[in-house]
């Protein structure tokens, strides 16, 4: 098969597909492939996972994810392997979507990568194109990858790779990979325009074609402006609350002036991107590390709101001459961000170990997934409202909007404490019904 051939080939959908890493970058993509026209196989080395895929069940909350598996693998061009290598042999296009997370001590981990790498390496890779969808430190496409996969392969002449960034967000997977522009890097030119070719099937937006230091960069930067400006909204919040003001009517306000664009102060960042990014992006593969202030001191603003939510918690039964020990708190939510079951590096973590190891009594109510990070599980929220001194909201699931605060008011313990870290509920009801609210940007009684 040559260029024009497997260009032909994907023009025809009739070019194999195998995606490697099945999570919820690797998933949804084969899935959409899938959907396009095109036959997949999907390969994992988590046997687990790959038996809650076969069965047709979801492994993680998505919208749409549960309708589209089943239609997929129904439709029998779909199925999934935890052989890699026969995986590749019987495909025309490989895209890896592998996890590349940090080490203890905040360093890229590209582990599972080179791995990947090392696996599809072992096999003829003539005629076939290669993508690189996880996110990686700037380098590492030519640095690590490039040589794994040439070492059995010449690039150009008998194989395409290119690197594609992965730009979907957990709870919309489906409309990003179709509707978000899409960069492709490439180092041959006909690798990028058989890339483009692909993507076109799947994606009715803007497809950019880059060199791959661009693409590689350019992931990383995107995902670090989201944090440095979630930072300045955290910082912004607690400076509202030192003034005894509320910060969403600073926001309203701020953002009446057409190049002010300020963002809601939360518990902190969570998730497996955006807490991670940053660091990718300032330690370059093969390289010292990076020095750059705003970036590492936005993280550590980041990091640090659980903290602030704790003590913000503490200050508001303060007021009552009450304690963290002994209290009983209900955490609404412990996903890293609204309607996702995902609770990687989720803040809710860190709020919850500090308060069970200050002696509180933690009740936990999500019903996207039932990990608790060591407090008490719940099923039925109103019973645990009956048994609480604060309710603290950490993740703004849809379901807990809908939340009636007088049924609250009148069901939780007497002085009811909400701390919302979202801002899911409106203040002045709250205030009116006579309940002590708290918020990320503001304190409420606190500071009077």
């Amino acid at each position: 098969m040559t260029k024009n051939s497997l260009n032909e080939s994907i023009q025809r959908k009739d070019a194999k597909i195998c995606v490697i890493g099945l999570g919820q970058v690797g998933l949804p993509t084969a899935l959409t492939f899938c959907k396009a026209g095109f036959t997949v196989i999907g390969s994992d080395i988590d046997n687990k996972l790959l038996s809650t895929i076969n069965s047709k069940k979801s492994p993680f909350e998505e919208p749409g994810l549960d309708d589209l598996l089943q239609r997929c693998i129904n439709s029998q061009k779909f199925a999934t392997t935890d052989q890699v290598g026969e995986a590749v042999k019987n495909s025309d296009v490989i895209i890896v979507c592998v996890a590349t997370p940090l080490t203890d001590d905040i360093r890229p981990n590209l582990l599972y990568l080179e791995k990947a790498c090392i696996s599809i390496s072992e096999f003829s890779l003539l005629n076939k194109l290669v993508v690189i969808e996880s996110s990686i430190p700037p380098g590492t496409f030519e640095e690590l990858v490039i040589p794994i996969l040439t070492k059995k392969n010449k690039l150009g002449s008998e194989f395409w790779i290119v690197f594609v960034p992965e730009r979907l967000a957990p709870g919309q997977a489906f409309t990003d990979i179709q509707n978000t522009p899409r960069v492709i890097g490439f180092i041959d030119e006909n690798s990028g325009i058989i890339a483009k070719a692909l993507y076109e099937k799947i994606v009715n937006a803007e497809i950019l074609l880059t060199s791959v230091r661009i693409a590689e960069i350019s992931k990383l930067v995107e995902n670090t402006f989201r944090d440095v400006n979630v930072a300045l909204a955290n910082e912004v919040g607690i400076i509202c609350e030192s003034y005894g003001t509320d910060v969403d009517e600073l926001i309203r306000v701020c953002n009446s002036h057409p190049r002010v664009k300020l963002l809601q102060p939360g518990p902190g960042v969570g998730g497996p991107c955006l807490p991670k990014d940053p660091y990718l992006l300032l330690n370059p593969q093969g390289k010292q590390p990076i020095s750059s202030r705003i970036i590492l001191d936005s993280r550590s603003i980041n990091d640090s709101m659980p903290d602030h939510v704790v003590n913000l918690i503490k200050e508001s039964l303060g007021i009552q001459n009450k304690m963290l020990t002994g209290t009983s708190i209900l955490v609404l939510g412990v996903a890293y961000k609204a309607n996702v079951s995902d609770t990687r590096l989720s803040p809710a973590k860190e709020v919850i170990c500090q308060l069970i190891k200050n002696g509180s009594v933690v009740r936990v109510f999500d019903p996207n997934t039932t990990e608790s990070f060591g407090g008490e599980t719940v099923s039925e929220i109103w019973k645990a409202l009956s048994m609480s001194d604060v309710l603290v909201v950490l993740t703004d699931h849809d379901v807990f909007k809908k939340l009636n605060l007088k049924q609250i008011q009148q069901t939780m313990k007497r002085n009811p404490i909400i701390v919302d870290t979202r801002r899911i509920f409106n203040r002045k009801e709250a205030e009116d019904l006579g309940i002590q609210y708290v918020a990320v940007g503001y304190a409420g009684k606190i500071k009077t």
